[in-house]
């Protein structure tokens, strides 16, 4: 059974959202930078533009280049699919959502190496706390 990828959305712009996903990737080439991925459990963050209203989508290529917080990046390593893992990293980006955006509106080097803690349950946040 397919696995639901997306976790949290929130509107950053007037015409921008981004979408928080969790997945689990069972690795090999990305055909957008030619970079073998390897398998796990990936957390992704993505904007694209939606009018508010609208239901309509729209994926600009190198939205991304110019936008922070926007990639991917693999929090748990694993040899074969594990539905516990993949839970867990999903509950911690639910729990911590508003944190994790914060971050990624940052998207510095030091605010990917909070989110990967958050991510990796390695920093636990109280409700409504943001990173230092």
């Amino acid at each position: 059974m397919a696995q639901k990828r997306f976790v949290h959305a929130k509107r950053i712009s007037p015409t921008q959202v981004r979408e928080l996903e969790v997945y689990y990737d069972k690795g090999g080439l990305n055909y957008f930078d030619y970079k073998t991925k390897p398998k796990g459990i990936f957390f992704s963050s993505s904007v694209f533009e939606q009018e508010e209203g609208s239901m309509w989508k729209t994926y600009k290529i190198g939205m991304g280049c110019n936008t922070p917080g926007v990639g991917y990046v693999c929090i748990v390593p694993l040899e074969t699919y594990r539905p516990k893992p993949l839970r867990e990293v999903r509950e911690r980006v639910e729990a911590n959502a508003e944190a994790i955006h914060a971050l990624c509106d940052i998207g510095d080097a030091e605010a990917l190496e909070q989110l990967k803690a958050i991510l990796a349950g390695e920093i636990t946040l109280t409700q409504g706390e943001t990173p230092a």
